[in-house]
C-alpha cells in the first residue's frame, strides 16, 4: 500500500478502506506525552510486531457510529512541533522491550506552510516475543491488540527457533512436435503440400518448497495428493491411493534430498553413473528448492481440481494446505 503523501491518505477515505491485522487509523489525541498515551503507543505498536506486521497511521479519525467503526472519517492533522517524529520514534524504543528494528515512520504533511502532519508507522514482522511498558504482550486481533496468552507468547518466542515452510506449485507445459511413423514416412503423397504436423502437450507440475522462517531446515518432507484422473497413472501407478469425497488421489512424497554423481562408466554404447549415497540439502531462509517434477497426463484439460499436502521440516509442527489447479502459475515452453 502506497502512503506517501496527502492524497494517498485521502483515498483511504474516499475508498472506504476498513481496519484490518494489517491496518490501524488513530486519531490525533492518540498522541498525548502521559505515561498512559506512552503505553498506548507501545500496545499498538508492539502488537503489529507480535503479530503479522503492519501500518499504524496516525492522523486519520474512525467514525463514531457503531455501524462505521473501523471506517475512516476523516483526516485529523497532529502537530509536528508538539509531536514531532523523534518523539515517536524514542516513545517506541523505550517503552517496548526488545527494540523493534525496523520500524519506519514517514511523516506527510497536510497543508503548506503548516505544522500539520499524520504519520505513517510501518512495522515489520519480529523475530521475536515484544514486552509493553505495562509489561504485558500483545498481538492483532480482528481490529485490536489484545493480551496473548502463554502459549501464544512462546510460539512467538520461537519463530527464530525452527524453521517455517510453505509450498509453492507451478504447471508446466511442454508443446512438442509427434515424430512421423515409419509407415507415414514411406507413405506415397498425392499432394504437392507439405504434411500435417501434429503436436502434443507434455504437462508437470513443479513442486517447490521455500523456507519462510528465520532458521534453515536441515530435513524437509512433503506429501501430496493428486487427483489419478490427472495424473500420468503408468508412472504412478503402484502409489499408495486415498480417497476425499468419492474422488481417488495418489499419495506422492517429495524431500530435500540430493544424490551427486560418483563416477561415469561406459555401459556398451552409454553411459552408466555410480553416485554417492543421498543426503538433505539444508535450506537456507528465504530461499526455496524444487523437490520434484511431477508427470500429469499428456494433453489433460485442467480445470479446479484440488491437490492437498503435508509438510514437515525439521522440529516444527505440521503444515498442511490445499490449492485448486486453476489458481496455479502456467509456464509454457515449446520443444524446438
Amino acid at each position: 500500500m502506497k502512503l506517501e503523501t496527502k492524497i494517498d491518505l485521502e483515498n483511504l477515505i474516499k475508498n472506504q478502506i476498513e481496519e484490518n491485522l494489517n491496518l490501524d487509523y488513530k486519531a490525533a489525541d492518540s498522541l498525548g506525552k502521559s505515561v498512559g498515551k506512552k503505553r498506548e503507543i507501545a500496545k499498538d505498536i508492539s502488537a503489529f510486531a507480535n503479530s503479522e506486521g503492519g501500518t499504524i497511521i496516525y492522523g486519520i479519525k474512525e467514525f463514531n457510529e457503531i455501524e462505521k467503526r473501523h471506517l475512516p472519517e476523516k483526516i485529523d492533522p497532529v502537530d509536528r512541533i508538539e509531536f514531532n517524529k523523534e518523539w515517536l520514534e524514542q516513545v517506541i524504543n523505550s517503552n517496548i522491550s526488545p527494540r523493534i528494528e525496523g520500524v519506519l515512520i514517514t511523516s506527510i504533511a497536510l497543508k503548506q506552510d503548516s505544522n500539520d502532519v499524520a504519520y505513517v508507522v510501518k512495522i515489520k514482522k519480529g523475530t521475536t516475543a515484544y514486552q509493553s511498558s505495562d509489561l504485558r504482550y500483545y498481538r492483532r486481533f480482528n481490529f485490536e491488540s489484545v493480551a496473548m496468552h502463554d502459549y501464544e507468547i512462546k510460539d512467538v518466542m520461537n519463530r527464530n527457533k525452527t524453521p517455517k515452510f510453505e509450498i509453492m506449485l507451478e504447471i508446466e507445459k511442454l508443446k512438442y512436435e509427434e515424430k512421423a511413423t515409419n509407415l507415414q514416412m514411406t507413405l506415397p503423397s498425392f499432394h504437392d503440400t507439405k504434411p500435417k504436423r501434429t503436436y502434443s502437450v507434455l504437462n508437470s507440475l513443479i513442486v517447490y518448497g521455500k523456507n519462510i522462517g528465520g532458521v534453515y531446515a536441515n530435513y524437509v518432507n512433503c506429501f501430496l495428493e493428486i487427483p489419478i484422473s490427472i495424473l500420468n497413472q503408468e508412472e504412478y501407478k503402484f502409489r499408495d491411493s486415498v480417497f476425499r469425497e468419492n474422488v481417488e488421489y495418489k499419495r506422492l512424497f517429495c524431500d530435500n534430498t540430493i544424490r551427486e554423481v560418483k563416477n561415469v562408466k561406459n555401459v556398451g554404447l552409454s553411459y552408466g553413473y555410480d553416485y554417492w549415497p543421498s543426503r538433505y540439502d539444508p535450506i537456507l531462509p528465504e530461499t526455496r528448492l524444487r523437490f520434484d517434477d511431477i508427470k500429469l497426463k499428456k494433453n489433460v484439460e485442467l480445470g479446479n481440481e484440488k491437490i492437498f499436502y503435508e509438510v514437515y521440516a525439521d522440529n516444527a509442527g505440521k503444515i498442511t494446505g490445499v490449492v485448486s489447479i486453476q489458481d496455479l502459475k502456467i509456464i509454457e515452453k515449446e520443444k524446438s
